[in-house]
């Protein structure tokens, strides 16, 4: 949203009311700047943005901020995260995160508070370096509970550049027994997030439990937002879950 020919006169507004027009139960958005009428449309979280970052959006349940644990690295990854936690119609207690793990190499910072395995298992095999998404995904892994969802722009895909990059960081994700909601999905296929000129490729991920999982009944791409609106380069990837509300099944 930061580059030509993106930032043009009133874009935020007319990607919020987008956003607005699908009717999410929760949005995980990155590279925002919410306007000010937002916040009476819902609940937002965030970590101060000064100029974009990632927010937590709800026009419809309430969303209770959340920190990392005192000394974990993702701290250091300010606005590029924002953590929250909201109870779903089943009753359950979920941990939400929206993630923007911008593409480039990790930081000192962005790795200290990482220890142990951790540490040691931060850098994939085929990289001379770990990125920011393996400080981010390390960082996850040891602070979520058993229920959780977690999505937004990885900057990663199976079919990118380097592919033994991106089949190892999804490796990772199996190993962790995190559900892949649109590989699953969709027949263990990516489909494209981001296009950018004549390229495109799926940099956009969401994670969640195996149990939430179970309730994932579709996810597509929105790609009106970039092919027609021309609102961003990457398009909303729409997850829709049943869950049954804990009021039924108590009848």
């Amino acid at each position: 949203m930061l580059k030509h020919p993106w930032p043009r006169p009133g874009l935020q507004d007319q990607a919020w009311h987008f956003l607005l027009g699908l009717a999410p139960d929760i949005a995980f958005v990155q590279e925002t700047f919410p306007p000010a009428w937002v916040r009476g449309e819902g609940t937002l979280i965030h970590e101060p943005i000064t100029k974009a970052g990632s927010v937590l959006f709800s026009p419809r349940y309430p969303i209770e901020r959340v920190r990392p644990p005192q000394g974990s690295n993702l701290r250091s990854l300010g606005a590029y995260l924002a953590f929250g936690r909201m109870t779903i119609p089943d009753g359950s207690e979920l941990l939400i995160v929206s993630v923007h793990a911008r593409h480039g190499n990790a930081s000192a910072g962005h790795l200290t508070g990482l220890a142990g395995p951790a540490r040691a298992e931060v850098k994939r095999a085929s990289l001379r370096k770990p990125h920011v998404n393996d400080a981010v995904f390390m960082g996850l892994r040891s602070m979520v509970p058993d229920r959780f969802l977690v999505a937004g722009d990885w900057n990663t895909a199976r079919a990118q550049s380097d592919p033994d990059a991106g089949v190892q960081f999804f490796k990772r994700i199996e190993e962790a027994e995190w559900y892949d909601c649109s590989w699953e999905a969709n027949d263990h296929q990516e489909i494209p997030t981001r296009f950018k000129e004549d390229s495109s490729i799926q940099d956009d991920h969401a994670f969640c439990d195996p149990t939430l999982g179970t309730s994932l009944r579709s996810v597509v791409v929105t790609t009106d937002a970039v092919a027609h609106w021309h609102l961003s380069d990457h398009a909303p990837l729409v997850l829709d879950f049943d869950v049954e509300p804990i009021s039924q099944s108590n009848l």
